[in-house]
């Protein structure tokens, strides 16, 4: 336990830097998680927390959450900064669930997160209509265009980033070390053929 001093001595000393590992390495405390939860707590007193309702695991709690609740489930916990045990807690999901509906968003977009299965052809879903018309293969083809669009977003994220370059830059101006080292840095997110293709 940490007094009431030792957490504001932290909190005064992340305003400053900005870093939490460089807190912890200087003071010797807290552990990263408490200071991210004091952090947390000093961002949204009590006053200002919005009230989620407890969502109980009975029969009327689906199996599979809709868009909504995974989407809130993201934003509380990746935004807003919450602590993902509470969040899982007061939604109902595990943890797990969690990170997986993150890990989809962020590779798939929101259509990763749809839950395609119960889709009633026809049907209004966040702002498309599928009909019967619509084939497996126009959806295959969207998502390729899609995944095609955010790998070009993620490869001028990371010339902006990695290279501190202008947004402005033309990627055939690049040297290949610095080509290099934006496909390094893309490698886990994408497939190497790809990037290289793309670059």
């Amino acid at each position: 336990m940490y007094s009431k001093q030792q957490k504001e001595t932290a909190l005064k000393l992340f305003k400053e830097t900005q870093s939490v590992s460089e807190i912890v390495r200087i003071l010797g405390y807290p552990t990263r998680k408490n200071l991210y939860n004091w952090i947390y707590e000093e961002k949204n007193p009590p006053s200002k927390r919005k009230e989620y309702p407890i969502v109980n695991n009975s029969s009327k709690h689906p199996r599979n959450p809709s868009l909504k609740v995974k989407l809130d489930a993201i934003h509380r916990c990746f935004e807003l900064g919450e602590n993902i045990k509470y969040v899982s807690e007061d939604i109902g999901y595990s943890r797990v669930s969690i990170y997986q509906w993150r890990k989809r968003y962020l590779k798939e977009g929101m259509l990763g997160l749809m839950n395609t299965k119960n889709i009633i052809p026809g049907t209004l879903v966040e702002g498309s209509i599928i009909n019967n018309d619509t084939s497996s293969d126009d959806i295959k083809q969207l998502k390729a265009q899609l995944q095609d669009m955010q790998m070009e977003i993620d490869i001028l994220k990371e010339t902006i980033n990695v290279l501190k370059k202008d947004p402005g830059i033309d990627q055939r101006a690049l040297c290949n070390r610095e080509k290099a080292v934006i496909i390094d840095a893309l490698k886990n997110k994408y497939s190497l053929p790809l990037l290289l293709r793309k670059m």
